[in-house]
């Protein structure tokens, strides 16, 4: 699977790790995925609230925010700013599972929380920053060293200052959380076929109301809402990047027919795909309505306007 809900990396001994600048105007909205790395969002300039494992937090500007191996988690602009230049507003590191594991064997039975220590909190933007203006630097032959220097330098604080161990309920629930990871990466790769509540209950062996549970509970939604915003985000790409009739895409992207798709698609944009084609013409690539580097399950969000 490549940027699946089971997100991968391209990460080597050489840089474990992968950086995100997010530039210009941040309209889009990520659906619930996971992965095993470590995310760690800087927000500069915005405000954004995330849902990690079900929970909601309010993230606002100049906050760091990490989430920890395996969460299952989603993000959603606060407030979209009318931005048409490029502008950097927050970066997003991606640590390898592999680098977490070689330098602290115990990494599985710890959790990070960036609570408190401002001090420490300070340090790390910091780095940050260091990160950022590398990255904006013409690039050197040897500036890897550099970047690993901080990395290095940012695992000593987290694990310093931030480590503790997986309480007794977080452990109760991983099992949950486990289950449902499993259950997201086959709807992600099934999206396409005519899924039910049912059905994807029966192929995991576990009762209807067991999975509809845990899906409400660690996404905030229902199977049949999280299926459809899984085929809109899919949608969405055909609908910018090729010619495709509607209908077509439709079917497609897991559809029964075009009006359900028309009906998905203006509750989730505020208007009919052939509405939004037609604002948005066709473009080589759909990076260029949302960041450097195209996150996965994107929902556009449209900015948010004044009411004087």
């Amino acid at each position: 699977m490549d940027l699946f809900y089971h997100e991968t990396f391209v990460q080597s001994e050489q840089m474990p790790m992968q950086l995100r600048l997010h530039r210009g105007q941040i309209n889009y909205m990520i659906l619930e995925h996971w992965h095993r790395s470590i995310e760690i969002d800087y927000l500069l300039d915005c405000e954004a609230d995330f849902y990690m494992n079900g929970k909601k937090k309010a993230v606002s500007a100049g906050s760091i925010t990490l989430i920890n191996s395996g969460d299952i988690h989603a993000l959603e602009p606060r407030e979209v700013p009318e931005d048409p230049g490029d502008e950097i507003h927050g970066i997003s590191m991606f640590i390898s599972y592999e680098f977490l594991k070689k330098i602290c064997p115990e990494i599985d039975q710890i959790t990070f929380e960036l609570e408190g220590e401002e001090e420490r909190l300070n340090e790390l933007k910091g780095i940050f920053d260091d990160l950022i203006r590398l990255e904006l630097s013409p690039a050197e032959e040897y500036g890897y060293l550099k970047k690993n220097a901080l990395l290095h330098q940012l695992m000593y604080l987290l694990l310093t200052y931030f480590k503790g161990p997986k309480n007794s309920s977080a452990v109760k629930s991983q099992k949950y959380i486990d289950r449902l990871r499993v259950v997201l990466d086959y709807v992600e790769e099934n999206y396409q076929e005519p899924l039910t509540l049912q059905g994807v209950a029966d192929h995991f062996n576990v009762s209807m109301e067991y999975l509809a549970r845990i899906l409400k509970k660690y996404t905030g939604n229902t199977f049949k809402t999280h299926l459809n915003q899984v085929r809109v985000s899919k949608a969405f790409r055909d609908l910018l990047e090729t010619d495709y009739s509607i209908l077509e895409i439709a079917m497609r992207n897991g559809f029964p027919d075009t009006r359900s798709f028309i009906n998905v698609f203006r509750d989730t944009y505020g208007m009919t795909p052939s509405q939004y084609r037609k604002k948005n013409p066709r473009r080589e690539t759909v990076k260029e309505t949302v960041s450097a580097e195209y996150p996965p399950h994107i929902r556009v969000v449209e900015p948010q306007k004044d009411n004087d």
